[in-house]
């Protein structure tokens, strides 16, 4: 047997580390200012529904996306069962391709009952699985369940959550990454412990197993295996011996408590439980405290106190934010869909619905509130992840045109070191829609980020992000459901184009006053011209089922449509599950050219999408469509001025 002593050589935990359908609709934004045709709307409009066009042809043949977390339930009364799948749900923003729940009764008395999936047709029919098995869980009040995607192991039955401990006695479900699950795991097999999947989950769950083998009760374990683990971890246990209770713990992966009324929750986000109540605090990194049906109690993190418990003070206690939660993308088949066809709406809302933006100037609340910090800052780093950094290197492209700033540079905030923050009158931008982003929290605790002002741009009210920041712009886009974002990109670019305008405004003496007005009139019509720009689905899908055969394609910017060609390569990855990449027009020849295939290609002629617009980088976009088409090339031109693009697409949008 595998002696306590040995499981538990000291080993503290490590520092944490650990995060996003959008559409090119953005660049109407600022295309007052980058198009020879600045004042004729419908000249620069065929950009936007070019923009629609990218994605709803991958919404054409997707999937539908649901998602990822944690929820849990510790009752008397209330089955466990139907908030369990009613939180899985709601948590449908970060992508999943199994599912599963452990439940058992308030007075235990039986083993638990554990369900679980891996999708079998796509990424999203786990939860549907889940459903048919909802009476195998009756009567039980007690209950935690998971959504996975997979990372350690395959996508399996065995690889879902929650993993039980070889005697079935632990229950665990656990978001973050174990780095040293294989020196864990290799100890645990030399002592007798048969693993049934490949997860480092399945780790933790043997690892309390095994302590509670020896005589600790599941409290005890649990704080003694954590100071094993090396990685991050939002985790739930649940021991079949100790009924009632459920024990969390949080390193590095967010984990909240909800209290009800004789019902206590536990979510990954807040929007599983506000149905229930709205009461509810987040656990800190480091804690560990144990959930039971009318209460939750810390226990401290002195290493020489494993057992003692105390309630945690009313200071901690928060309200969620009112956050209207979709169970159902209907009347759409998708939520990317329809979340593309909210677009209008949100950016109005990031626009304050006139509130922000008059007609020369912008207000924004939270940056006026620092107005005298802010307007320090000469040189500005936005950092973001996937989606929210394509937002943020078009929104350094709008700041720049302005003048807001001496310098502007966007970092994939997962690269972002003490050495990259600018060194003299410096700040720092984050973005991120969950404002729960783990590598973008990272760069705020970085020492020199703690020196500079810092400000951020996300959707959740109230996220860890913006609590850290305390200062920054909310998008106001609404709860995003679909795994590849929409709504929160474009009201992302629009809210870091009001922030251009606001800085630009505040220094008179470096604005380009001329391109101010332009943007800010630009701002006015973008939620009716992204109306307008929806309106030709039908041609997506034309070019949709021409790209269907495909396995790869490119997908080609300069200037402002560079970014927006790094986010629609992103979408279609996302979306459609081709190998897509986006491409900077001027680097045709430095990589994708050598890729491109006609007609002889295995499977036919190489789809490029071209970023056209009509403005100082036109000439050098046209030149590359017709390199590539001469190439053999199939060409779709997104462009704001057709006429100068005829002849040299296969298909102008």
């Amino acid at each position: 047997m595998l002696h306590v002593s040995r499981l538990l050589r000291s080993r503290a935990p490590s520092s944490l580390a650990r995060q996003p359908s959008s559409s090119l609709l953005p660049s109407m934004a600022t295309r007052a200012f980058t198009s020879k045709a600045a004042t004729d709307d419908q000249s620069w409009m065929g950009y936007g529904f070019g923009a629609a066009a990218l994605l709803l042809a991958g919404g054409a043949s997707m999937n539908q996306t649901d998602n990822c977390g944690i929820v849990g339930v510790v009752s008397k009364h209330q089955e466990a069962n139907t908030f369990l799948l009613e939180g899985l749900t709601i948590l449908q923003n970060r992508g999943y391709d199994s599912a599963g729940m452990a439940t058992s009764k308030h007075d235990g008395g039986l083993p638990i009952t554990v369900t679980k999936f891996a999708s079998v047709q796509g990424t999203a029919d786990s939860i549907n699985l889940l459903r048919e098995t909802k009476d195998d869980h009756a009567k039980n009040t007690v209950g935690i369940a998971h959504t996975r995607w997979a990372t350690h192991g395959g996508k399996t039955d065995e690889n879902s959550h929650p993993h039980l401990d070889q005697n079935k006695r632990v229950a665990v479900v656990h978001n973050g990454t174990i780095t040293n699950y294989n020196e864990l795991k290799n100890e645990l097999v030399e002592a007798g412990v048969k693993f049934s999947s490949q997860t480092d989950t399945e780790v933790i769950a043997q690892l309390i197993g095994q302590i509670m083998n020896e005589g600790a009760d599941c409290l005890t374990a649990t704080r003694l295996a954590l100071g094993r683990l090396e990685g991050t971890w939002g985790l739930c246990v649940m021991a079949r011996d100790e009924p009632g209770k459920v024990i969390v713990a949080r390193n590095g992966s967010p984990l909240c408590i909800g209290y009800g009324s004789n019902s206590m929750y536990i979510a990954s986000e807040t929007t599983a439980f506000t149905r229930h109540t709205k009461r509810f605090l987040s656990l800190q990194d480091g804690e560990v405290a144990v959930v039971k049906a009318d209460t939750a109690e810390l226990n401290p993190t002195h290493p020489d106190d494993l057992t003692t418990l105390q309630r945690f003070p009313t200071s901690r206690l928060g309200t969620a934010p009112d956050v209207k939660v979709r169970l159902s993308p209907a009347p759409f088949p998708h939520w990317t869909i329809r979340e593309i066809m909210e677009q209008p709406k949100a950016v109005a809302s990031s626009l304050g619905y006139g509130g922000r933006v008059s007609d020369d100037h912008v207000y924004l609340g939270g940056l006026e509130a620092e107005k005298d910090k802010m307007l320090k800052i000469k040189h500005l780093l936005i950092s973001a992840c996937g989606t929210s950094l394509n937002a943020g290197k078009y929104g350094a492209k709008i700041m720049r045109t302005l003048g807001a700033f001496d310098s502007v540079s966007a970092e994939d905030a997962g690269e972002c070191t003490n050495e990259r923050l600018p060194r003299h009158d410096g700040g720092l931008l984050v973005v991120s829609q969950s404002g729960e982003t783990k590598d973008v929290h990272r760069v705020l605790q970085l020492q020199g980020a703690q020196e500079m002002p810092m400000f951020s741009v996300v959707n959740s009210v109230g996220s860890l992000i913006a609590r850290t920041t305390k200062c920054g712009v909310y998008l106001n886009a609404g709860r995003e459901n679909a795994v590849a974002s929409t709504k929160a990109f474009v009201t992302q670019v629009t809210v870091l184009g009001l922030i251009a305008a606001w800085f630009a405004q505040n220094r008179p003496e470096s604005v380009n006053r001329g391109k101010l007005d332009e943007l800010i009139q630009s701002l006015h019509r973008l939620p009716i011209t992204i109306g307008m720009a929806l309106r030709t689905r039908a041609q997506c899908i034309e070019v949709a089922q021409k790209l269907m055969p495909s396995e790869h394609l490119f997908v080609l910017g300069k200037g402002y449509g560079e970014p927006i060609a790094y986010e629609g390569a992103l979408k279609i990855k996302e979306i459609t599950y081709l190998h897509a990449e986006g491409y900077s027009g001027g680097a045709l020849k430095h990589g994708p050219f050598a890729l491109i295939e006609g007609k002889e290609g295995q499977f036919g002629p190489t789809p490029i999408i071209l970023v056209v617009l009509d403005d100082e980088h036109g000439h050098l976009m046209k030149t590359a469509a017709e390199e590539v088409r001469a190439r053999g090339a199939y060409t779709i031109v997104i462009t704001d001025n057709p006429a100068m693009c005829e002849g040299i697409a296969d298909s102008i949008i």
